[in-house]
């Protein structure tokens, strides 16, 4: 008994230090942005956890959460205020233990929620500001699913022929179309607009898709060459730009593909081998954003591009694009985090010194980074979720290793599982030798914040005296390449 008083004295005392910093959070946050409060109370009854989570993101280019924590007392009652961006509806996500409830958040919004856990979607009701639209987004969760769950009905139509899949995701967008025009509830214009926006966008970006992504089901392989008549579906995605429909996810999408899809209909699709092409569409594509969009959506799209291309195009380049992008939007709120991948890739480049971490052997010997030197050093990171992660190393057991027995090489693997248990039962399962270390802080991990971990699997190339040899080593799926890549460091 005391042990569980002592364990629920200092999960309280967590959560009242996460509670501060929330606060903390909110005010600075409400000093320097356009952010106003949202309320949210509300009754849990049987709750399963002692806290709730409200998260949004409303970072355009990248996923950095916003959290925001309350306790749940015992009798399951909370409450929360917490900061908003202004004048936009934010699609966000209320979670409580295993259990998730989508909303779409508007500035001035004071909602009350009750819910049951043992029927929880079905049992979900909201009264407050804000609460017609709340309503109608519990009752479409659990009639016609969440918003991203469109994306599944739509992928599920990619095999049909150009035309027919044109009908059929169009006739997806109309009965969610249909869904909001019949609603019981009182649905602002705003909001309504916002909402039939996702699925109209989500349309497009999979009409974007769809030549590679038909063919390659034809196929039942992966290629780089598109027949012409599967471009002919483009011809029912318009340009149709807002700048009022940057909060829109699937808007975003759209944008950052436009001009490629149209560009490759006509005739400049090319192998992914053709680098010299694939300037050239790059360089049209950059073009075609600064000359045809409007201001914020051409701010947007150029900064993603770029953003995307900063950890794999060299320097120079990045560093004449981002001085094009500067001039042109000097006061962008995209720049400090161009300039922060900027940072993280001049940190990581050849010839800097790899950041130290720990490590330890299934065997359980512990060994820093830095007391590898004089060995060539190839670093994974990767996760237990992650099916491609495990699926190369596994390869890299059955198609690299072996090369390397008795050689000054070694294997480092670095797992970003919240529950370490599961990342050792793999490297156990399938007798992953090398030298590894279970980190419990994901993407916020020390180690994965030093090698400015964004995505997984992530490989660096360490040479003997400790420094990173390549920017983008071949990965495991690459074996010949990956082997010469290291032995010519050796």
């Amino acid at each position: 008994m005391i042990f569980l008083k002592t364990l629920l004295y200092f999960r309280l005392v967590f959560l009242q230090r996460r509670l501060s910093s929330v606060f903390l959070c909110f005010l600075l946050l409400l000093a320097t942005s356009a952010y106003s409060v949202v309320k949210l109370s509300g009754t849990i009854t049987h709750p399963i956890a002692d806290s709730i989570k409200i998260s949004y993101n409303d970072n355009k280019l990248a996923y950095y959460p916003k959290e925001f924590y309350a306790l749940v007392d015992k009798n399951g009652y909370f409450s929360i205020a917490f900061p908003l961006p202004s004048g936009i509806y934010l699609q966000a996500e209320i979670t409580h233990g295993n259990h998730l409830a989508e909303v779409m958040l508007y500035d001035g919004d004071s909602l009350h929620l009750s819910a049951d856990t043992r029927r929880f979607d079905s049992s979900i009701h909201y009264n407050g500001t804000g609460s017609e639209v709340q309503n109608f987004v519990a009752l479409h969760t659990i009639t016609r699913g969440r918003l991203n769950q469109y994306t599944l009905r739509v992928k599920n139509i990619l095999g049909k022929e150009p035309e027919q899949f044109y009908a059929g995701i169009e006739e997806e967008r109309k009965k969610e179309e249909d869904f909001a025009n019949k609603s019981q509830y009182k649905l602002p214009p705003l909001f309504k607009k916002i909402w039939l926006s996702h699925f109209e966008y989500y349309n497009y970006f999979f009409l974007q898709q769809y030549p590679l992504m038909h063919q390659m089901m034809n196929l039942q392989r992966y290629t780089d060459t598109v027949p012409p008549e599967n471009y002919t579906v483009l011809k029912h995605m318009p340009h149709k730009f807002n700048d009022d429909l940057l909060q829109v996810p699937s808007y975003l999408l759209y944008l950052t593909g436009v001009f490629e899809s149209k560009l490759k209909a006509a005739g400049l699709g090319f192998p992914s081998s053709d680098t010299q092409k694939a300037r050239i569409l790059l360089d049209s594509i950059i073009a075609l954003g600064y000359k045809n969009l409007p201001k914020q959506s051409s701010e947007y799209c150029i900064a993603q591009g770029l953003y995307a291309r900063i950890r794999v195009q060299q320097l120079s380049r990045t560093k004449q694009e981002l001085y094009k992008f500067t001039t042109s939007f000097p006061s962008s709120q995209y720049l400090p985090f161009l300039q922060k991948q900027l940072d993280i890739v001049e940190r990581l480049s050849p010839g800097m010194p790899a950041p130290n971490f720990q490590t330890t052997t299934l065997s359980g010997t512990t060994v820093q980074l830095s007391s590898l030197k004089d060995t060539v050093v190839y670093v994974t990171f990767w996760a237990s979720w992650c099916k491609q992660c495990v699926g190369e190393m596994r390869m890299m057991e059955r198609k690299v290793k072996q090369s390397f027995v008795n050689k000054p090489v070694r294997f480092v693997y670095v797992s970003l599982d919240e529950d370490t248990t599961l990342a050792k039962q793999v490297t156990n399962q399938f007798k992953v030798a090398g030298y590894h270390t279970y980190t419990s802080g994901s993407w916020y991990a020390d180690v994965a914040v030093k090698y400015g971990i964004q995505a997984l699997p992530a490989y660096f190339l360490v040479d003997r005296k400790g420094r990173f040899a390549l920017s983008n080593p071949p990965t495991p799926q690459r074996p010949t390449d990956l082997i010469v890549a290291i032995s010519r460091l050796y």
